[in-house]
């Protein structure tokens, strides 16, 4: 994210409707140079409905869950997709 553009490729992928999910760790305890892209991530993945993992407990539920949805091929598991 940030100064390398993972967020403008996320945000991208959200609106072709090609995202599963997003897994997005950050210091919530430092500031962030970048914090304005960040938000708007966060707010584009609300908007478009977009499962997001923002600590690794709900990191490890979403692969569990985007694991189990498409080994059974039951898109209707991920409302993303």
């Amino acid at each position: 994210s940030g100064p390398l553009g993972g967020d403008a490729e996320l945000c991208a992928l959200m609106c072709l409707e090609d995202l599963g999910g997003i897994i997005f760790f950050q210091d919530p305890l430092s500031a962030h140079p970048h914090q304005a892209d960040i938000d708007c991530l966060i707010r584009l993945a609300n908007v478009h409905n977009i499962i997001t993992a923002p600590n690794p407990a709900s990191a490890h539920s979403l692969s569990f869950v985007l694991k189990c949805a498409l080994a059974g091929k039951r898109k209707d598991m991920i409302p993303s997709f």
